[in-house]
C-alpha cells in the first residue's frame, strides 16, 4: 500500500508539472509576441531582484510537511491547526517587514543594470511582484499543510489551476495594461490560489479558523530547529538565477536576458519533470533510515539507473529539436535562444543525475555534501560569470552558469558514492550504453539538419516533421528494448488500477 501510495504521489505530480508545463509554454510564446525579448527581459529581471524574500520559506515549508504528517498522524487535529498557523503568521510578518525593506534596495538594483528608457516600467511593476511573491510565500506554507495530510491531489489541483488562472488573466490584462496587465494577472492569480488552498485546509481541518490567530512558541522552535539546516542550500541554489541575469542584463541587454528565461524555463521544464517524481522518495528514505538502512542504497541505485533512463533520452531530444522549438515558440530562429538551451542541457544534466544522491541525503538529513556543492555553484557562478560575461558578453555568462551547475552537482555525486563506498561503474551502467550513445548521437547528428530546415530554407513542417520522427525512432528503440521499459510500464498500470 506504502508503495502505491508513492507511485500515486510520483505519478500525479508528473502530470501536474506536464500540464503547468504546457500551459506555461502557451502564455510565453503569447508574451514574446506581445511585449517582445526585451519586456520579458524586464519582467525576468523585476522578478529575479525580489524573489529573495522567499528564502526564509523554504525551511519553514520543509517543516510544516513533516510536522503536520507527524501530528496528523498522532490524530492530534488541534495541533495541526496551531502548527500551520503559527508558521503562516512566522512566515507572513516576518516577510512583511523584509519586503519593505527590500523595496528600496529592489530600485536600487534595477537602477544600476536596467537601461533608463525601460527603468520606468520596472520600477513600477517592482510593488506588485512583491505583493505576489509575498502572497505565494504565504500559500506555500498552506500547500505544505495538505502534502503533510498526504493530499497531494489537491495540492496538484491548486497549483496546475493557478497556471490556467494566470494565463486566462494575461490574455485579458497585458493588451490593456503591456507589463503591468501582467503583474496584476500574476497577483490576482496569486490571491486567487491562497484562497482555495486556505478552503481546502478548512475543510481538512475543522479548527482551522478563517482569521490566523494562534502563535505558539514551542511549535515555532520545533519548526525552527528542523528547517534551519536547509537555509544555508536554498540561498545558494536561489542565488544563481537573480545573478546569472544581472550579469546577463549588464554584459548583454535585456533582450539576452528575456531569451536565457524562455530557454531556462524550456530547459528546467523538461528537469521538473523528471525529478520531482523522485521528490516524493525522501520521506520514504527517511522512514528507511529509521526500520531498514541498509536498503537505503538499493533505493539509490534502482532511482539512478531511472534517472538515467529518462534523462539522458530526454535532454538529447531538447537540444535536437531546439530550432524548432525557436521557430514555434519565438515566431523564427533565433540563434541565441538556441545556443542557450545547448549551454543549459549539458548544465541540467549533471544537476538530474546527481538528483538521486541529493534525494538520499535530504532523507537521511547528512546535508553537508549538498551545503558543498551548491556553495560551490554559488562562488563558481559569482566569479566565472564576471569574467565570462567582461570576455565573452552573454554566451560566457550562461556557459558559467551551466559549468558552475553542472561541477556543484558532480561534487555532490562523488562525494556520496566515495562515502557510501560504492563504485563509480554504478553511473555507467551497462544496460544503459546502447540509450546513452544512441541518444547523444542522434542529437547532435540531426541538430545540423533541424537547424538547417528553420535557417538556411524556408521553414517546412513536413521535412521537421520527418526529421523528428528519425529522431524519436532513435531513441526511442533502445528505451524500448531496456529491462526498465518493463518495470515502468508496470508502474503505470499499477497507477492506473491505483
Amino acid at each position: 500500500m506504502k508503495i502505491r501510495k508513492v507511485i500515486t504521489n510520483a505519478f500525479t505530480t508528473t502530470a501536474q508539472e506536464f500540464g503547468s508545463a504546457a500551459v506555461l509554454f502557451l502564455l510565453y510564446r503569447y508574451l514574446y509576441r506581445a511585449i517582445g525579448a526585451e519586456g520579458l527581459g524586464i519582467w525576468s529581471l523585476v522578478l529575479a531582484s525580489t524573489s529573495v524574500i522567499t528564502l526564509a520559506n523554504q525551511g519553514f515549508s520543509s517543516s510544516v510537511v513533516k510536522f503536520v504528517a507527524k501530528y496528523a498522524a498522532r490524530e492530534q487535529a488541534d495541533e495541526v491547526s496551531v502548527l500551520i498557523q503559527t508558521a503562516f503568521l512566522s512566515i507572513s510578518g516576518g516577510l512583511a517587514i523584509a519586503c519593505l525593506a527590500l523595496y528600496p534596495a529592489a530600485v536600487w538594483i534595477l537602477k544600476l543594470v536596467v537601461p533608463q528608457e525601460h527603468l520606468g516600467t520596472a520600477i513600477a511593476i517592482a510593488p506588485w511582484a512583491l505583493l505576489s511573491l509575498w502572497i505565494n510565500v504565504g500559500s506555500d506554507v498552506l500547500l505544505a499543510g495538505l502534502a503533510g495530510h498526504e493530499l497531494i491531489l489537491q495540492r496538484n489541483y491548486v497549483i496546475f489551476g493557478g497556471c490556467l488562472l494566470n494565463l486566462v488573466l494575461a490574455l485579458q490584462f497585458v493588451p490593456r495594461f503591456g507589463l503591468l496587465g501582467l503583474a496584476y494577472a500574476q497577483t490576482i492569480e496569486a490571491a486567487g490560489s491562497f484562497l482555495v488552498t486556505w478552503l481546502l485546509l478548512r475543510r481538512q481541518i475543522p479548527q482551522f479558523p478563517f482569521v490566523p490567530r494562534r502563535w505558539n512558541r514551542a511549535r515555532f522552535r520545533e519548526m525552527i530547529g528542523y528547517g534551519a539546516e536547509f537555509q544555508l542550500i536554498t540561498i545558494c541554489q536561489a542565488a544563481r538565477e537573480p545573478l546569472t541575469k544581472a550579469l546577463l542584463t549588464r554584459f548583454a541587454g535585456l533582450a539576452a536576458t528575456g531569451f536565457y528565461d524562455m530557454a531556462s524555463r524550456w530547459v528546467v521544464t523538461f528537469r521538473e519533470l523528471i525529478v520531482q517524481a523522485n521528490q516524493v522518495l525522501v520521506p520514504t528514505v527517511a522512514a528507511l533510515q529509521e526500520r531498514d538502512p541498509d536498503s537505503i542504497l538499493r533505493v539509490y541505485r534502482d532511482s539512478y539507473r531511472l534517472i538515467l533512463y529518462l534523462s539522458v533520452p530526454s535532454f538529447a531530444f531538447l537540444l535536437a529539436v531546439s530550432p524548432v522549438v525557436s521557430v514555434v515558440w519565438l515566431g523564427s530562429y533565433q540563434p541565441m535562444f538556441v545556443c542557450f538551451v545547448a549551454l543549459l542541457t549539458v548544465g541540467w544534466l549533471a544537476n538530474i543525475l546527481g538528483n538521486p544522491a541529493y534525494v538520499v541525503d535530504l532523507g537521511t538529513g547528512a546535508l553537508r555534501r549538498i551545503t558543498a556543492g551548491c556553495l560551490t555553484t554559488c562562488i563558481l557562478n559569482s566569479a566565472l560569470g564576471l569574467t565570462g560575461g567582461k570576455f565573452f558578453g552573454g554566451t560566457g555568462v550562461v556557459a558559467a552558469s551551466a559549468f558552475s551547475l553542472m561541477l556543484g552537482y558532480a561534487l555532490i555525486l562523488i562525494q556520496f558514492h566515495r562515502e557510501n563506498r560504492l563504485p563509480f561503474s554504478v553511473l555507467l551502467p551497462r544496460e544503459s550504453l546502447k540509450i546513452i550513445l544512441s541518444s547523444i548521437l542522434a542529437g547532435l547528428l540531426l541538430f545540423p539538419y533541424l537547424r538547417r530546415v528553420t535557417v538556411i530554407i524556408p521553414f517546412s513542417r513536413g521535412t521537421a516533421g520527418l526529421l523528428l520522427g528519425v529522431l524519436l525512432i532513435a531513441i526511442l528503440i533502445p528505451m524500448w528494448a531496456h529491462p526498465l521499459r518493463r518495470r515502468v510500464w508496470r508502474w503505470a498500470l499499477s497507477r492506473s488500477s491505483a
